[in-house]
């Protein structure tokens, strides 16, 4: 059955070459583009090209990607398992070589052209927006796809993926979002370039439908080419990786914790309290605001993990209130001056004078410098955080016969020794754009990334973490190995709180919402919300879900592109993120071995069984 669905698959990845651009040389801003295909041009738009420059390859790699197809469809119908691995392998190498040669030929021809063009006196290069497209991405991946489906023909072979579930079934889910998505933007939007074109055949209406979904995707994904788009990528992921550890640390309890908004917002409150009020110096206020942020969160998710382990309440819909009353604190507190209470008037202190809902500036010794002013204060490269990292991990790593909890002492020591060292040692200047100058990524991402190392020590390190982790997988036998229940359930809200409550550390002290050291009542607690797909996804593990929270940083960028581009409303990014959460929900829609434990165990103790069995038998061979 496998090997028939194997020959659909080859098929549609043919058709798809046959149809789809396979690359751009040049394109409008609008999205109109001039389309490369081995059967022919697709230039409905009549844009030209400068003189001189072909393509003529296009017609050979195609013949070459015909013969790869019918070689890899005869091959998975050989009867020796070795013998079709080892052609699977072979087939891969080889269209990966030659989608790296198409590479190389496109971008050549264009880098020359392009030379050539400002060499005689262009003001700027006329091909612009020049990329790979869908008929070579087909290529590409169905070699990946051959690389796998070899290694899948030896013994083992699904042993071997489902031991790796954790990462095929984001990924899958992913890529089923992925084409769900392409499959609403093609329905929705006309094709690029054939607005208002008349005379245009079925061939040229598919392949501005393929090209608007490929460039629609290429936007989502530009910001991991650029340094400027990876700063705006990782300002967007930095509050969602405090929340998805937020979410995750709950789901590790067995607690499905829905009130990270709530806790964002508690979080804020606390943090603009310390840092605008609190009279302390500036050394020490800051840590105290920021630990006055994670103080916030911790109270609020505490609230709901004392009535869970006191009445048994339950903690989804109470995280779920907790997070109205947080909101209506939050608006009680800076959105008006003036309350009338009783025929009383109650002046408050909190909000700043204007029409805007806001807080007063925090104080200077409160804010979080930015990244940018981290690496390289006054546009001079810094050693103090390269020197902070090596240090703390030498110590790490250096220090092994000790236990964990020293460890980490002496590496955090070393990290702070190293950080000031390396900001009297001496640096060099660099260039920084006035695009990079102004990304709001600030320092809150190194506590975010402690936040990470924090979760992944305590729970898979510490006794503690051990404990929990076995209240949420198997309460009672936990209860009966003599885990305090109550105290582990208050414990977690506490903890999940408090690293819900540290994501205002980069709205409200590191002004990573417009730039602004201050707390509005626009502040973006939904982030809260989408730390529950950043947790599913990333398989509630440390950087699973830095990966995760990082990848809807590089969509939620891009999607500010892609409205400029092309009109295409960043809503799209919601999407993707709704069908993500869906297909991780349905495992995928893999075999359930992907999805239960007591499944997978059994594939791979077969798996074991039968390669043991494979072992004896050569050996009793060999004897003979």
């Amino acid at each position: 059955m496998s090997r028939y669905f194997f020959l659909i698959v080859s098929v549609l990845v043919l058709l798809i070459m046959t149809l789809a651009p396979w690359a751009v040389p040049m394109r409008e801003f609008d999205g109109t583009g001039y389309l490369l295909n081995p059967i022919g041009v697709i230039n409905p738009q009549g844009l030209k090209l400068p003189e001189g420059l072909t393509f003529n390859w296009l017609g050979a790699a195609f013949g070459l990607w015909i013969l790869l197809l019918l070689a890899a469809s005869v091959a998975l119908f050989l009867p020796n398992a070795e013998t079709r691995a080892r052609l699977l392998y072979i087939l891969g190498g080889v269209g990966i070589a030659i989608f790296a040669i198409e590479a190389l030929l496109f971008y050549q021809a264009v880098g020359a052209a392009n030379d050539a063009a400002v060499a005689a006196g262009a003001r700027r290069p006329p091909l612009r927006r020049f990329a790979l497209s869908l008929g070579l991405y087909a290529g590409f991946f169905y070699s990946l796809g051959l690389l796998l489906l070899a290694r899948m023909q030896l013994p083992a072979g699904l042993a071997f993926l489902v031991r790796f579930r954790g990462v095929v079934v984001p990924i899958v889910s992913l890529l089923l979002a992925v084409v769900v998505g392409a499959v609403v933007v093609a329905i929705l939007r006309p094709g690029l370039g054939t607005q208002e074109v008349e005379g245009l055949g079925l061939r040229e209406l598919i392949a501005g439908k393929l090209d608007l979904v490929t460039y629609t995707f290429q936007i989502l994904f530009s910001p991991i080419l650029s340094l400027t788009g990876l700063f705006t990528s990782l300002g967007f992921a930095t509050p969602l990786i405090f929340t998805g550890l937020a979410v995750a640390f709950g789901f590790r309890a067995g607690m499905f914790n829905i009130g990270a908004p709530g806790q964002l917002t508690m979080g804020a409150l606390f943090a603009m309290l310390a840092g605008v009020y609190l009279p302390l110096p500036g050394w020490l206020l800051l840590p105290v605001a920021i630990a006055a942020a994670a103080l916030g969160g911790a109270l609020w998710g505490g609230i709901v993990g004392w009535l869970k382990a006191r009445f048994g309440a339950n903690e989804v819909i109470n995280t779920i209130m907790m997070n109205y009353i947080a909101a209506s604190v939050l608006l009680f507190m800076i959105a008006a001056n003036e309350y009338r209470f009783f025929g009383q008037t109650v002046r408050l202190p909190f909000k700043a004078e204007g029409f805007e809902g806001r807080s007063e500036e925090m104080q200077p010794g409160a804010r979080i410098p930015l990244m940018i002013n981290i690496i390289a204060p006054d546009s001079t490269f810094s050693w103090a955080l390269p020197l902070a990292v090596v240090a703390g991990l030498g110590v790490y790593y250096g220090l092994r016969r000790l236990d964990l909890g020293r460890r980490l002492l002496f590496s955090l020591g070393a990290m702070v020794l190293g950080f000031v060292v390396g900001g009297f040692l001496p640096g060099f200047p660099v260039t920084i754009s006035s695009a990079l100058a102004s990304q709001l990524l600030n320092g809150s991402f190194l506590i975010a990334i402690l936040a990470l190392l924090f979760y992944n020590f305590y729970l898979f390190r510490t006794s503690a973490g051990y404990e929990l982790r076995a209240t949420g997988l198997a309460p009672k036998a936990a209860e009966y190995a003599g885990v305090n229940l109550r105290r582990k359930m208050i414990l977690a809200m506490v903890i999940a709180g408090a690293l819900a409550g540290l994501a205002a550390t980069h709205y409200v002290l590191g002004a990573g919402m417009d730039g602004t050291y201050r707390l509005k009542t626009a502040i973006p607690a939904s982030v809260g919300f989408d730390g529950i797909a950043v947790a599913l996804m990333g398989q509630n593990m440390p950087l699973g879900i830095f990966l995760s929270a990082t990848l809807f940083g590089v969509l939620l960028a891009g999607g500010v592109s892609l409205n400029a581009q092309l009109g295409i409303s960043n809503q799209i990014i919601q999407v993707l993120q709704a069908l993500i959460i869906l297909f991780i929900a349905v495992g995928g829609l893999l075999p359930r071995y992907f999805t239960d434990p007591l499944r997978a165990a059994q594939v791979e103790t077969e798996a074991k069984a039968e390669q043991e069995a494979r072992q004896a038998k050569s050996v009793a061979a060999g004897g003979d």
